[in-house]
């Protein structure tokens, strides 16, 4: 009878198994971590931009033409900087009413403003190109 010490081959494979399995559920969990902060930043800058209309047709006269800003459809590319590195994000949106009344174009003593921003949510720093696949919809109602 031998007195061993030490680790035997099938011993250090399985280790190491064990410790590639967790790796790449580490790895796996960071980048989800990485995904959901990506969206919730472009979540946080839609919902601000969406504030800003709404401000907006608070402080519009019932009735009045509507601010050219409210007809375009793209916003200036918001620049934010991620760790240390710049980059770039589109916004769309679009600002309809119901009747038209709010900015003059029907009658009526009340209306309905929707608002939609859609961007594009992907993988990597290009946020700017290719189709929007996130939406965030506002309806608004005001009166005279």
């Amino acid at each position: 009878m031998s007195n061993r010490r030490g680790f035997s081959l099938m011993e250090i494979v399985i280790a190491l198994a064990v410790c590639c399995v967790a790796l790449v559920a580490f790895l796996s969990i960071f980048a989800k971590n990485n995904d959901h902060a990506l969206g919730s930043r472009n979540r946080s800058v839609a919902i601000l931009l969406a504030e800003s209309l709404m401000d907006d047709i608070e402080a519009h006269t019932y009735g009045t033409p509507q601010p050219r800003r409210w007809t375009q459809t793209e916003e200036a590319p918001v620049e934010v900087w991620v760790s240390g590195r710049e980059q770039q994000m589109k916004f769309h949106k679009t600002v309809t009413f119901e009747n038209g009344s709010f900015v003059g174009d029907g009658s009526g003593d009340k209306d309905l403003i929707t608002i939609t921003i859609t961007w594009r949510e992907g993988f990597g720093d290009d946020q700017t190109s290719g189709d929007d696949n996130k939406e965030l919809q506002v309806r608004v109602p005001v009166w005279r």
